[in-house]
């Protein structure tokens, strides 16, 4: 299959591997591009010298283009920048930011930059910074999502109407016919998670993998509006989080509440 994502990233399947922290290692992302995807180092919970490790490795293990995701709100990421130049990573997919500070950087230095968007208004931006793709994520996402809570295919078709960008489609896509129906709304090429959490050669706990897995519908809920807007799954974290959130707490409240929480060994 040839398209505007096949083409822009040299690949088989217009197919991306997301960028997802703790679960989104070299094994991964190699084995995505092996496949003929296009697989994503997940940098947001590596410090400088593992995330160097692993793009290493993964030069390694494939001969196919990779890339990097990198969250815009990383403390260090000048450094996680630096490192991806040096070592010569071909694409970098970033998020959780303000796409102009750091996509011309990147370009200067012969990078494809691909920005996630949750809303129309920050697609326009996008284009503005010169990113070369978008990622429109919608409400249904694993993980962090838009305060807009705007469901992928509601968002796809207005984005592409919006943008002239390469465009991906990304939130509640994990089987053949949602890829369809993603096209047929105007994505150039689908961006998966939580399919690619339960792999073998993801770096998630087995805990979590089968608890990916074992979930049905009405098992997640996004919470966190107050902070950071998230789905999790509703387990006993949740429930602390979800609690306090009702109670009124505080951002900086909940912020202690997820230190305390992520800090201490628990079973999903």
């Amino acid at each position: 299959m040839t398209n505007p994502i096949t083409k822009l990233f040299n690949i088989k399947y217009p197919i991306i591997q997301a960028g997802m922290i703790w679960c989104s290692g070299w094994e991964l992302a190699s084995a995505v591009s092996n496949a003929g995807g296009l697989g994503l180092i997940g940098s947001g919970s590596m410090y400088s010298d593992v995330l160097r490790e692993h793009i290493k490795k993964c030069k390694a293990a494939t001969d196919k283009p990779f890339g990097v995701n990198v969250p815009l709100l990383y403390p260090n990421i000048e450094e996680h920048i630096k490192i991806i130049i040096e070592e010569g990573v071909k694409v970098v997919f970033t998020s959780a930011g303000n796409p102009k500070t750091w996509t011309k950087h990147l370009k200067d230095h012969g990078i494809t930059v691909v920005h996630v968007v949750s809303a129309v208004k920050f697609a326009f931006k996008c284009q503005e910074a010169g990113v070369d793709a978008i990622v429109a994520e919608g409400f249904e996402a694993g993980g962090h999502n838009g305060r807009e809570e705007t469901t992928t295919f509601v968002l796809i078709p207005q984005v592409r109407k919006a943008i002239t960008l390469p465009l991906i489609a990304a939130g509640g896509i994990g089987s053949g016919s949602q890829m369809a129906a993603a096209f047929a709304l105007g994505a150039d090429a689908v961006q998966i998670g939580s399919r690619f959490v339960a792999t073998p050669e993801s770096s998630a706990h087995i805990n979590f993998k089968n608890a990916v897995i074992s979930t049905n519908e009405g098992d997640t809920q996004l919470t966190l509006k107050q902070l950071t807007p998230v789905r999790l799954i509703k387990n006993k974290f949740f429930k602390e989080v979800d609690e306090a959130e009702k109670s009124g707490a505080s951002k900086g409240t909940n912020r202690e509440i997820i230190r305390a929480c992520t800090s201490k060994k628990r079973n999903v």
